[in-house]
């Protein structure tokens, strides 16, 4: 039986879930946009109504909500407009769904979430850790991140492989 992993706002480059499948899990992916040929189990769903109650035992839990609210903050051209505080509701989901599904979480965003969610306890280049991450990361390499194009957000947001792996790696069942 392969150990259980949901990965909440999985995006279209399938979010966390490759370095899962690539360590043995069994992952279900949640995102509000169709994910042709996720490698998991995809359902369609908001976070928002999602139960952590209605999961079997899941080992981990990882979430990457979107990022664009957060980042509006950091961009001079944009902050001058005075944007809107970012609505949090989806971090909260995910850290719901973990406290009732009682399973450890790793949450990624970007730096700038650290004004709303507090410090992170780590980051991989560019990519902000909170929840339950391990002590000790792997080394990051530069990320290609900064240079992409705005309307690249999909791969902008692609978690990378490395780190999902090590993530799914540390906690998979011995």
């Amino acid at each position: 039986m392969k150990p259980l992993a949901i990965d909440l706002c999985c995006g279209r480059r399938f979010g966390w879930t490759r370095g899962l499948v690539a360590e043995g899990f069994r992952v279900i992916g949640y995102d509000v946009v169709d994910v042709p040929e996720y490698p998991g189990e995809f359902r369609r769903r908001d976070i928002r109504s999602v139960s952590g109650y209605d999961f079997e035992r899941p080992v981990l839990i990882v979430a990457s909500p979107p990022c664009e609210q957060f980042t509006r903050h950091q961009l001079p051209w944009l902050k001058r407009l005075n944007p809107p505080e970012p609505d949090l509701s989806l971090v909260e989901a995910a850290w719901r769904i973990a406290r009732e599904a009682q399973a450890p979480i790793v949450l990624e965003n970007v730096r700038m979430a650290q004004g709303w969610l507090g410090s992170a306890r780590a980051h991989y280049g560019s990519r902000y850790l909170w929840g339950d991450v391990p002590a000790l990361l792997p080394s990051a390499e530069r990320s290609r991140k900064e240079h992409l194009s705005s309307r690249a957000i999909a791969e902008r947001a692609e978690i990378p492989f490395d780190l999902a792996r090590f993530i799914a790696a540390t906690f998979k069942p011995s």
